[in-house]
């Protein structure tokens, strides 16, 4: 009878510390899921602050632009505030403002420069990793960090 009862008691126990171990291992999944989402949420992260530099970039390209734009079409507003205090000054300011239209008349020019489109930082990173190219030499040739590339790489791979 004694024996019945130890060997019970060793039943019990094994399946004491069968339970025990079940309930550390669930307890032990959330730690491992959090820490995987911490990790995607600081490649996450980081991937926006690289396209927030991008934009940041093209932003400064194009308020740069504008000023340029700006700087040019200064002079023709000189020059058109010009004419019209010599046609006050004149006595026949009808017929004088006809003359100084026709003198002043510049037919429009045609853009002598095709318009070409560049592509995006990302566009360019991810056709020469499309090509074949190591992630090593695209951040040579791009000027870029390694990591950012692969930020790139990454995300558009996670995206398809």
């Amino acid at each position: 009878m004694e024996y019945f009862l130890l060997l019970i008691s060793f039943i019990i126990h094994i399946i004491t510390l069968v339970i025990i171990r079940q309930l550390k291992v669930k307890l032990a999944e959330p730690a491992v899921i959090r820490d995987e989402i911490n990790q995607e949420k600081k490649e996450i992260e980081e991937l926006l602050a690289v396209y927030l530099l991008e934009i940041r970039e093209e932003n400064e390209k194009v308020i740069s632009a504008l000023d340029d734009s700006r700087y040019s079409r200064e002079p023709d507003k000189q020059k058109a505030d010009e004419v019209q205090d010599n046609n006050v000054t004149s006595q026949n300011p009808v017929n004088d403002l006809k003359q100084e239209e026709y003198k002043s008349y510049q037919p429009p020019m045609e853009n002598e420069q095709p318009d070409v489109m560049e592509q995006s930082f990302a566009a360019q990173v991810l056709s020469l990793y499309n090509k074949g190219e190591t992630i090593e030499t695209i951040a040579r040739k791009m000027d870029k960090g390694k990591t950012e590339i692969e930020l790139i790489v990454k995300f558009q791979q996670k995206n398809r």
